[in-house]
């Protein structure tokens, strides 16, 4: 008698047990699931301003090329930044790290990536 309360008891064990890692696998997979579906789902459209709109702009990309230099829109890696100040028309040039901290800062933003 004492043998089969043993083996009752570890069956139910097991069964509980069971039971629970199945429940919290479903419950983890649909938490993953909701997570990935509303991943970058409330990001903002990048607004992008051309050069032709910006004879500073214009001006300090001819600049860069006249010294050997190709500039692109994109983010490429390099320390040639060309950054406009908020509230300024001039285009400086700034290094990568500069760049980056007066971004962060909301100060202006980068207009090209000159290599």
């Amino acid at each position: 008698m004492n043998r089969t309360s043993h083996v009752v008891a570890a069956a139910r064990f097991v069964r509980i047990t069971s039971m629970t890692f199945a429940v919290a696998l479903l419950v983890g997979f649909v938490s993953l699931q909701s997570f990935a579906s509303n991943y970058g789902s409330h990001e903002q459209p990048m607004v992008m301003q051309t050069a032709d709109a910006n004879p500073a702009l214009i001006a300090a990309i001819a600049s860069q090329k006249s010294a050997g230099r190709v500039c692109h829109e994109k983010p490429v890696l390099t320390d040639t930044i060309l950054f406009q100040r908020l509230g300024e028309s001039s285009v400086r040039v700034l290094s990568f790290d500069e760049a980056i901290a007066a971004t962060a800062a909301h100060e202006g933003w980068i207009r090209s990536y000159c290599v």
